[in-house]
């Protein structure tokens, strides 16, 4: 089925072609907008000045990553699975505690469209204690796991590596949830580049601070893993500390922090923030977990395959970055736009981000499906590894389109405050639709890793269908 012949690859890149052509002219005149219009063209243009700095903290996060993992590998592949290892436990809980944060951002922008400080300030304040006491209790349960370390089938050399560094990452979560609580207090202002800023800086801090902790040079110690772990420490304390104080002190903010004292402590703010924020962090899981899922699947058809899904994923993971920004950008938009009591406004401001996002989609899926015999190359160079991949990558450019429609449908929703039944179409499609399809079609008919990722088509595809049809009707109520 999935042979590497150019005339079923010409009509495979003629069926997306034709599709996404589809797609436009349905968009475009099922809702009664042009998307080639002066008031569509001004949307993009403030999108993208929403978005990058969003999309440029999130590649400098990532090349971070990627420094992280060259270095430590250096020492020893064993300490590379070992960081992999606490790192993938870790990342649960941290994602868990980016959705809580994310809660504030609308409900600042609404605010803020209102042209009310004064409900910013004690949005602020009471995000801060949230912040705080969420920081605490994800470190203790991230804590509470360690003694389950040992029973996650992992070899002794790879768990007695792994022990002392997750230990060390679990106590940066509280500095990490200050910094996003900054964020996204910040950006629910319209103020992206402040975030940007400080996630360079202070994963260009971790990077130096690896450097002279993980090797041991100058006076330092020769830590090796857990030089990286304390890296991560002290880079999250510095972006957590250095975000607050540059709030507190900059007049830019002036108008918000007088009214920080100001009811400290509100039960009925807390638990706005908390109804957005949790829905959400279940949102973040239940796509990692489901990424996740595949990839052991596809795991237990060997090390290549395994190989090739890795090269497929972090270059549909590249591509994703873009639509994450203006889901971000959608979110902020939207809830600003709601307070200022511009409705027609917003509509458009979300279908403007839907259009930009699958356009950026399109236009990837077109570059994966020409150079899907090369870019493997920059990973790996055993031939059957490349020609899974090359596969693939092809599975890949086809869920390009949905997977940008439906993380702008979800942050297009937040920016509705509708975010309990994303949640649950995020349950279905992933794991009632996704996972299925691709055990089904993996196992079943036996199509392998090639099942796996048709089962990802499958479950993006119905998710973007779902969550566009949602921010119609959500979005046609408000007006």
């Amino acid at each position: 089925m999935f042979q590497h012949k150019d005339s079923r690859n010409h009509i495979i890149f003629r069926q997306y072609l034709y599709c996404n052509i589809f797609f436009f002219d349905f968009v475009n005149t099922s809702f009664d907008f042009n998307m080639f219009s002066k008031d569509y063209r001004n949307h993009y243009k403030i999108n993208i000045k929403l978005a990058y700095p969003i999309i440029i903290g999130q590649v400098g996060h990532i090349m971070t990553g990627i420094a992280d993992s060259i270095m430590v590998g250096q020492v020893g592949s064993e300490y590379l699975a070992a960081a992999s290892f606490a790192h993938n436990i870790f990342i649960m809980f941290f994602v868990f505690g980016v959705g809580v944060s994310t809660g504030l951002t609308p409900l600042v922008g609404v605010a803020k469209g209102q042209n009310n400080s004064r409900e910013c300030g004690r949005l602020l304040s009471n995000g801060t204690i949230l912040g705080i006491f969420a920081g605490m209790a994800l470190t203790a349960i991230i804590l509470a796991v360690y003694p389950f370390l040992k029973y996650m089938g992992q070899t002794d050399v790879v768990l007695q590596l792994a022990q002392p560094y997750y230990i060390i990452t679990a106590f940066s979560m509280f500095p990490g949830m200050l910094f996003l609580t900054f964020k996204q207090f910040t950006e629910g202002l319209s103020l992206t580049k402040p975030a940007m800023f400080f996630s360079i800086s202070g994963n260009l801090l971790n990077i130096v601070l690896n450097y002279f902790l993980i090797y041991g040079v100058w006076i330092f110690p020769r830590l090796e893993l857990d030089g990286a772990g304390y890296a991560t420490l002290i880079a999250r304390l510095y972006m957590g500390l250095a975000f607050g104080y540059y709030v507190f002190s900059n007049k830019l903010f002036k108008g918000y922090i007088k009214h920080f004292g100001d009811k400290l402590i509100s039960r009925k703010r807390i638990i706005s923030i908390l109804k957005l924020g949790i829905p959400i962090g279940f949102q973040l899981i239940l796509e990692i977990a489901s990424f996740s899922f595949g990839a052991i699947m596809i795991g237990w058809f060997g090390a290549y395959p395994l190989a090739a899904h890795q090269i497929a994923i972090s270059l549909a993971a590249t591509t994703y970055l873009a639509a994450g920004g203006l889901a971000s950008a959608a979110t902020i938009r939207l809830s600003t736009l709601i307070g200022a009591g511009k409705f027609e406004e917003m509509r458009r401001a979300g279908f403007s981000t839907f259009l930009m996002a699958a356009m950026f989609m399109f236009v990837t899926a077109i570059l994966f499906i020409l150079l899907r015999n090369h870019l493997p190359l920059i990973f790996v160079n055993e031939r059957e590894v490349i020609e899974l991949a090359s596969g693939l990558i092809i599975i890949a450019s086809l869920f390009q389109m949905f997977d940008g429609t439906q993380v702008v449908g979800l942050g297009a929703l937040r920016g509705l405050k509708d975010v309990k039944i994303p949640t649950l179409t995020a349950l279905m499609a992933y794991w009632c639709v996704g996972i299925p399809t691709g055990y089904t079609l993996a196992f079943v008919f036996g199509y392998g890793a090639y099942g796996v990722w048709i089962g990802y088509l499958v479950g993006l595809g119905t998710a973007a269908v779902l969550l566009f049809f949602r921010f119609v009707k959500v979005s046609r109520e408000v007006v």
